[in-house]
């Protein structure tokens, strides 16, 4: 959405190929029966140093719906519980407000974290290749964190920016997130959640601007095959259902296993575009359980747990109603990164260990019936943000002309998220004013996105 809107408002002529009914990727609502309301594929948040995902969501008329709280993390485990909260400090001062009032560490490992954190970005700045053949796990043990502010205060973090566990996450992807997040102004750190549901900030808003931007929006209509010219130049498409469409530029908007299943000029993607095709091909899960209570619930907005298989329990209907009193049933989402660990246990087994994990770390919430709880599985949630397949992500350019990529998975310097696909799209953008066809004013076709 971001690469045809961002395109279109460039006074490209523009078509976008969408397989599904409905835009928005993996992001997205549906409406559950059993809970007998709409529900998010998963918790989605944000952060304030989402430049262009705020800039694309602005654009889209958007932003006011959108629920920003300041960098405040009520994290807890058995028996403890300490929260990251900066207040009004401004920036870098910050971070040190944060992490010494987090009482989950002692004074001398609030100290040390804060050191940590500067020698973090010092090595990101001074030695960036370094970083990126190291684990976050790895840095932090370099660093002088031990394995306990590791577990209490870093991992929470990675986890849920990586959607891999530290042990195996590259370093260099999580100093990224850092700097961005927590050296720049005060409200880049800040937590950003959707205050309605995801196709009411994204996919529903993001059709309707790209129609009025004068997109042809063809849904239900899966890419197939990617045409060239004689001079192996991008010449068209042909979707899975027989349609085809001359274009001169043809930007794949599309997860790498979904680039696999397609033909380029009759060959397989592996070998017009390269290895990095194979080499993305592993995903990584996100397991969330949504927990319906039928009384109102005197919880914060986002809370982290340490110890136990739900990562974040989110206050989902205290942000989504826009500043009201919730007086009634409450909805909560239970979110669960790095999930594969999960993917031998049915719904019913999840759905037990998340009623006695939140009714053990959440007592004020009360029993917590199983029966109410609503397991989504997001199994392809995001490409592995290992040392291996950082460093296979390509740009966005390929050898073929015309042939550009777009997605959360292209090399951005960024872990594979909403910000991630946001700049990606920039950047196709970017590219495709750079062809020679564009620049010289030759007469154009439409770019399928």
């Amino acid at each position: 959405m971001v690469t045809a809107l961002g395109l279109a408002d460039a006074g490209h002529a523009v078509r976008l190929l969408e397989r599904r009914p409905f835009l928005g990727g993996r992001v997205y609502s549906f409406h559950d029966a059993e809970l007998g309301r709409g529900l998010d594929n998963g918790q989605h948040a944000m952060l304030g140093c989402y430049r262009e995902t705020l800039a694309f969501l602005d654009r889209l008329g958007v932003a006011g719906l959108l629920h920003w709280q300041g960098l405040r993390m009520e994290m807890r485990e058995h028996g403890r519980r300490g929260v990251l909260r900066a207040g009004h400090v401004p920036a870098p001062f910050h971070l040190s407000r944060a992490l010494l009032g987090y009482r989950l560490l002692s004074r001398t490992e609030q100290l040390g974290a804060m050191v940590a954190a500067v020698r973090l970005l010092d090595r990101w700045k001074r030695a960036p290749t370094r970083l990126a053949e190291q684990t976050v796990r790895g840095l932090l043990a370099d660093l002088g964190q031990s394995e306990s502010v590791s577990r209490r205060l870093w991992d929470p973090i990675a986890i849920a920016a990586l959607n891999v566990h530290p042990t195996r996450a590259c370093a260099a992807l999580f100093a990224a997130v850092i700097e961005r997040a927590f050296f720049g102004r005060a409200r880049d750190a800040a937590i950003v959640l959707p205050g309605a549901p995801l196709a009411e900030i994204f996919g529903g808003p993001g059709e309707a601007a790209l129609r009025q931007a004068g997109v042809e929006v063809c849904s239900r209509a899966a890419l197939a095959h990617v045409d060239l010219d004689e001079t192996g130049e991008v010449a068209g498409v042909r979707t899975r259902d027989g349609n085809a469409f001359d274009c001169d530029a043809v930007v794949l908007a599309l997860p790498p296993r979904a680039v696999a299943g397609i033909s380029i000029a009759g060959r397989l993607p592996v070998d017009v575009l390269g290895g990095w095709v194979d080499a993305l091909q592993g995903t990584v899960p996100i397991v969330s359980a949504h927990v319906s209570v039928d009384h109102a619930v005197d919880l914060p907005e986002m809370v982290g747990l340490i110890g136990t298989t739900t990562q974040w329990l989110f206050h989902t209907d205290l942000f989504q109603s826009r500043g009201a009193n919730v007086v009634g049933p409450s909805l909560l989402s239970c979110v669960t990164s790095d999930a594969g660990h999960l993917d031998g246990c049915d719904d019913r087994e999840i759905a037990r260990t998340t009623a006695d994990e939140i009714g053990a770390l959440v007592p004020e919430l009360g029993p917590v019936d199983p029966k109410r709880i609503r397991i989504v599985r997001e199994k392809h949630a995001t490409i592995a943000a290992t040392i291996e397949a950082t460093a296979a992500r390509p740009g966005t350019e390929t050898t073929v002309p015309g042939l550009l990529l777009a997605g959360d998975w292209v090399d951005t310097g960024l872990p594979a998220t909403i910000e991630s696909a946001a700049l990606s799209g920039r950047m196709a953008v970017t590219a495709v004013a750079a062809m020679p066809s564009v620049r010289s004013g030759a007469p154009r076709g439409a770019c399928a996105a």
